[in-house]
């Protein structure tokens, strides 16, 4: 009987820490084949947003994160607003300040993902109708979920070459902060495995 207990108990703990795991992942990847291996000392972190608060936060997240051997800067404290549209006033101040890598992030979709709640599944007829009937008459047969989609892309900036990008889903009702905490961690998870950044 205590062992039932035990492992009833061992079953809630599991299905607790699973539902409470991080809900952005990396949807798809790819690196560069043609560019080999690239480090980065100075990176610079450009968010591509019309909301200046939320540029800010993404910017200086990514700052914030990145390993103590690379240097980042947050591009809203070197580019002035009226300059951004100015590609070649961007190149200027970027090689000004001596950046060999840009990490760019932009928001691609926020889309309502509509689900279906199959429940158990039910081998007896009478076990599955007694279950999906008043279901299917509640809010919890047809499920909707927000699915917010971010592409990254880092460049080496000499050569302006594209050495790796990637596409995150995030599938919970984070906040903007927390979904900008995953992205991030999980695009310097990836440059630091890759050798682009420590």
């Amino acid at each position: 009987m205590l062992q039932k207990a035990y492992f009833s108990l061992f079953l809630i703990v599991l299905i607790v820490l699973t539902n409470c795991g991080p809900k952005t992942k990396i949807a798809m990847d790819w690196t560069n084949p043609d560019y080999g291996n690239v480090r980065f000392n100075k990176v610079v972190a450009i968010a591509m947003s019309q909301d200046q608060i939320i540029r800010r936060i993404a910017e200086d997240e990514f700052v914030a994160k990145l390993p103590k051997g690379t240097e980042g800067v947050a591009s809203y404290t070197i580019i002035p607003a009226e300059k951004r549209d100015d590609v070649e006033a961007v190149k200027a101040i970027l090689k000004e300040a001596n950046i060999d890598g840009a990490a760019v992030f932009s928001l691609v979709s926020e889309d309502m993902k509509l689900e279906f709640n199959r429940g158990t599944p039910y081998y007896n007829f009478w076990g599955y109708y007694g279950w999906a009937y008043p279901t299917v008459h509640g809010s919890s047969y047809l499920m909707t979920e927000m699915v917010v989609r971010i592409y990254s892309a880092v460049y080496e900036v000499e050569d302006a070459t594209l050495v790796w990008s990637a596409l995150s889903e995030t599938t919970d009702q984070a906040s903007t902060q927390k979904i900008i905490d995953d992205v991030v961690r999980l695009v310097i998870r990836s440059m630091t495995s890759k050798g682009m950044v420590k």
